[in-house]
């Protein structure tokens, strides 16, 4: 070899080196940029030259640039980074659950349901007291606006989960877009394979994109032998190489509340999530905010025909001039027991009381509720027809098919008792509560008005007291329509339940975080940049690059040597 070609061989190596200086410092300029990938340099030896009976060798060639980069533990970042984005969510609405129902708290459901109950049973001291029986009117209403409320904040918390999806969606379209066009870009760069020089940075970007991307569904990446990165989702393309799906938000009304459903636009098919944060909102939305509500639901309906079943054979201080039911029925000639009623009445009896408030005289009368499902089972029509039949009262059917019943006479008064087929509970006559749901809960306003008809006996109008023990009691007794549990075992099942999910959703979300940090970990052992290593690095190359350019001078002085002969 010339003196030439040694000089030559000697600046190929300090291009080399150049180039490693470059990289290292790309590396520590984006030490804190978020996914970037710690690149490298592959060097080789240059091609190797016979002179004579030697072998020489020609230097050192760059061979690429790739990045440090373990695909394995990368991928299963990205999964679990999914798993842990759908896990945080769901504590996190277990935790705003526990908050809103703010038990141990002075003004908790639990507290007021007790101080309800108690409120009656001072009824049983002071029968006579009409202001006593009003606190109990007050509390029971104080007891279902707190219901109200509760079930109006968790509804908002599932409306709020709905607005989310939404963002997601256009997030989607966002990050789908940005991967298509790096794929371009990637490819173009690298020229179709991945064995030469990587597009480092632009692959970083890209496995930034993928990473957000998989925190919000889990989705599976495949690259290709040209570079591009194919995205699926369940078995559908999000991404194929230069092209993407379009996805969009659909909405919808799921029993009064606003649910947004992600699908993809062109064929309208819901996107199949199992993992990331649009499946830990749709669970914590669909699964435990609507399960919550659902709950909430059945101890609000439970709550108002339990104590109205018993309310309603009760009678107050005065009777009624004219009550109206709460229910309304679908069809009027239906059966009652299929006619779209909230609570389900069976057969039966109960008593219709008419009070003369001159004689003072009370008359029973006794109507029967059949509903046997054989032939002829009453509807609201031939209900009222059975109560016409009574003399002094009249019962007819409203124009939102309810019933209407009063008195004919300004000396009657009527009232109700002895009901063992809960059709009055089930119509609202002579009731306490209204409604069926934890949103529609009330008080009767009959009630409201008037106190005095707080139904607390069971003997007739008066100040007895029968019907309010067995009001009390029904604090603590088991009751067979639910499966043995108590009223305030509903709502005590709720919490509960609450409570429970709360604990394991926490203990998952913590599993799922310290996976995910230990697989950051491993794959910052590859991709993370290291400046303690970067300055080993560079100062290898800085002393290379001086080795080389004093071979340079050495050569050179050589050259003026053999010029100067």
């Amino acid at each position: 070899m010339s003196l030439f070609g040694s000089i030559q061989m000697a600046g190929n190596t300090l291009q080399a080196m150049q180039i490693g200086l470059h990289v290292v410092g790309n590396n520590i300029a984006n030490a804190n940029t978020p996914g970037y990938v710690r690149e490298r340099v592959l060097y080789t030896p240059a091609p190797v030259q016979r002179k004579g009976n030697l072998t020489l060798g020609l230097g050192v060639e760059v061979a690429g640039i790739v990045q440090s980069a373990d695909r394995f533990v990368l991928d299963r970042l990205r999964d679990a980074g999914g798993d842990r984005a759908s896990a945080d969510i769901q504590e996190k609405v277990y935790r705003d659950l526990e908050s809103i129902l703010g038990e141990l708290s002075d003004t908790d459901i639990s507290t007021q349901l007790t101080n309800f109950f108690n409120s009656i049973d001072e009824v049983l001291k002071q029968p006579e007291d009409i202001a006593v029986r009003n606190l109990v009117v007050q509390s029971g209403k104080t007891l279902t606006t707190s219901i109200n409320t509760l079930q109006r904040r968790v509804q908002t918390v599932y409306t709020d989960f709905s607005d989310q999806v939404g963002n997601l969606s256009s997030e989607i379209n966002t990050l789908t877009e940005e991967i298509r066009k790096l794929n371009l870009q990637i490819v173009t760069l690298e020229g179709g394979s991945t064995a030469a020089s990587e597009a480092g940075g632009l692959r970083s970007q890209r496995g930034s994109a993928l990473r957000r991307l998989a925190e919000i569904a889990d989705i599976k990446v495949n690259e290709t032998e040209a570079g591009a990165t194919n995205v699926q989702l369940a078995g559908q393309f999000l991404v194929f190489e230069g092209t993407r799906r379009e996805v969009k938000t659909d909405y919808a009304s799921n029993d009064g509340l606003l649910t947004a459903t992600v699908r993809f636009s062109d064929d309208n098919s819901a996107l199949e999530v199992g993992g990331g944060e649009l499946h830990g909102y749709y669970e914590a939305r669909d699964t435990i905010t609507g399960g919550f509500l659902n709950t909430l639901d059945g101890f609000a309906g439970s709550l108002a025909f339990e104590f109205n079943k018993v309310y309603s054979q009760g009678q107050g201080i005065s009777g009624f001039d004219e009550v109206f039911g709460t229910y309304s029925v679908d069809d009027a000639g239906e059966a009652l027991d299929a006619a779209g009623l909230p609570f389900t009445p069976t057969t039966g009896d109960f008593d219709l009381l008419v009070y003369n408030t001159e004689t003072g005289l009370t008359e029973t009368h006794a109507i029967h509720v059949d509903l046997n499902g054989i032939d002829g089972d009453d509807s609201l029509s031939t209900l009222a027809g059975k109560i016409n039949a009574v003399d002094g009262v009249s019962a007819t059917i409203t124009s939102d098919n309810q019933l209407h019943i009063e008195s004919v006479s300004a000396d009657n008064q009527i009232a109700f008792s002895g009901d063992t087929s809960g059709v009055l509970a089930a119509l609202g006559i002579n009731t306490f509560f209204t409604g069926s749901t934890a949103g529609g809960l009330g008080v009767n306003e009959n009630l409201l008005s008037d106190g005095s008809k707080f139904a607390a006996a069971d003997d007739g109008v008066g100040v007895g007291t029968e019907n309010a023990i067995k009001l009390v009691q029904l604090h603590d007794t088991a009751l067979e329509n639910l499966n043995g549990n108590t009223i305030t075992g509903l709502y005590d099942q709720l919490i509960n339940e609450t409570t429970q999910g709360a604990t394991v959703a926490a203990a998952v979300a913590d599993g799922l975080r310290v996976f995910e940090g230990t697989l950051e970990g491993s794959a910052q052992e590859v991709s993370g940049v290291n400046l303690d290593e970067e300055a080993i690095d560079m100062i290898m190359l800085q002393r290379t690059y001086q080795a080389s350019a004093r071979y340079i001078q050495t050569l050179s002085d050589l050259l003026d040597i053999l010029v100067a002969l």
